[in-house]
């Protein structure tokens, strides 16, 4: 920093002064100098005496600037991980040196926060670096289909995001009913129906999240639901032809929220913890509210009991607790997650196949337990990726009671993400979700635009 307004020979001059003034006896002072000249003497003598001190003040004042740089600096290597910069030698003075040398103060690093981490900038403090550092990671987060759904995103403080989306979903399960015998393996005598089902369906979604502090997070989700499905059956007579059936469904589906809240600073190298609920409610239509097929149908024999209409929701409310952690490693971040799913049973009224009047039944759908994992990487300050896993058990259901046999689900699929940053508030985030397991869909697709207001 430089020492503007300030002359650096004048205080070597106001020293010759005062030391011709001090040799020279009183008498020469009298006799060569009037008292107007003496007067100008002194009164320059005092000015000079309150320029060196002000250079002095100023001194000081660059030293504590320098001071308070160099702690900010250090703070800023510690929390990018760089070592901390060796102790600046001190130079030695010449002998007979009575003035400090003034040394420019370092221009202070740049500004803009997150921003300028991202445009390749230094953060001016450790408290920016380290919101530079949290926000490259939930960005990097953001791409998993399942943490975007479950939870381990958090909005920064005061900020709003609207988040559209498009869901797509394609689904394909072959039942095969058998009605003979074997002796071989491979080999059966008697009739087999099958049926065959493809299903397809279209979410739209807007998703509303507000960060109320850095590590506390609250979100709804608002779905509109379109299925469609091709149900193909062949009867045991293999000189009946196969009857299809394509049903339809579209209306709001199960609106949801919930809240995510960061459990600890994720220092020293340590995972971020951050605890996830959300809540599913019924909203939807149910699909105890469908119509279905009857014998007294036509092709009824063959169709009873399947739906003519398709439902937007499932019926029941749900609770689900669970746990993110995220542990970034330049230049991934580790995830992984673990949540128990809670629906809750009720009362509903089952239709009857035969025709009959419907029957009401305690009807309790099983609990599960979910987990996932996977790696995400920042390909540059805008494109980002993650591959991961995901797995979902969903224990027997039970009526009136009673286990339904053959109601549990395993329900498992790889997952892809990739977000590109088109800028400081917009993103577009694409994933994709491929089953691995017979009751998985088949194939999902998931297009979402996070926008993002600051109040």
């Amino acid at each position: 920093m430089a020492t503007t307004g300030i002359r650096p020979g004048w205080p070597g001059a106001a020293t010759l002064i005062a030391g011709a003034l001090m040799l020279q006896p009183p008498g020469a002072l009298a006799q060569g100098a009037s008292a107007d000249e003496l007067r100008q003497l002194r009164e320059m003598f005092e000015r000079q005496q309150r320029q060196i001190q002000e250079q002095a003040n100023q001194l000081s004042r660059q030293q504590r600037l320098i001071d308070t740089q160099a702690r900010e600096i250090d703070g800023l290597r510690q929390a990018v991980g760089a070592p901390r910069r060796p102790p600046r030698p001190t130079a030695a003075r010449p002998a007979g040196e009575d003035q400090a040398v003034v040394q420019p103060a370092p221009a202070p690093p740049p500004t803009g926060g997150p921003a300028a981490a991202r445009d390749g900038q230094r953060p001016s403090t450790a408290a920016e670096a380290e919101a530079a550092r949290r926000q490259e990671q939930q960005r990097v987060l953001a791409t998993d289909p399942t943490l975007a759904r479950v939870g381990g995103i958090l909005t920064p403080r005061g900020s709003i995001s609207l988040e559209p989306e498009i869901n797509y979903l394609y689904s394909q399960n072959t039942v095969a009913a058998v009605n003979g015998f074997s002796i071989i393996p491979g080999i059966t005598f008697g009739t087999v129906d099958i049926r065959r089902d493809i299903e397809r369906a279209t979410v739209a979604a807007l998703t509303l999240r507000y960060g109320i502090t850095d590590r506390l997070e609250v979100n709804a989700r608002f779905p509109y639901v379109y299925r469609s499905s091709t149900i193909q059956t062949a009867p045991a007579d293999i000189t009946a032809s196969p009857i299809t059936v394509g049903p339809t469904g579209s209306g709001i589906g199960d609106i949801e929220f919930g809240a995510s809240y960061q459990i600890n600073a994720g220092q020293q190298d340590w995972p971020i913890f951050i605890a996830n609920l959300r809540v599913k409610s019924d909203t939807g239509r149910s699909p105890f509210e469908v119509p279905i097929y009857t014998v007294n149908d036509p092709q009824g024999a063959f169709l009873r009991g399947l739906a003519r209409e398709l439902p937007t929701g499932t019926g029941f409310w749900s609770v689900e607790p669970g746990v993110t952690v995220a542990w970034a490693t330049d230049p991934a971040v580790f995830f992984g997650g673990l949540r128990y799913i809670w629906n809750i049973g009720r009362t509903v009224d089952v239709q009857d196949p035969a025709g009959g009047p419907s029957t009401p039944t305690d009807l309790d759908p099983g609990d599960g337990i979910g987990m996932n994992f996977g790696v995400g990487f920042a390909l540059n300050e805008r494109t980002s990726l993650s591959l991961g896993y995901e797995q979902v058990w969903v224990f027997s259901s039970s009526a009136g009671g009673s286990r339904i046999a053959g109601s549990g689900l395993d329900i498992g699929s790889f997952n892809f993400g990739l977000s590109y940053r088109a800028s400081e508030r917009v993103s577009f985030n694409l994933g994709v979700q491929i089953g691995t397991t017979e009751s998985a869909p088949a194939a999902r697709l998931i297009f979402r635009v996070p926008i993002r207001f600051s109040l």
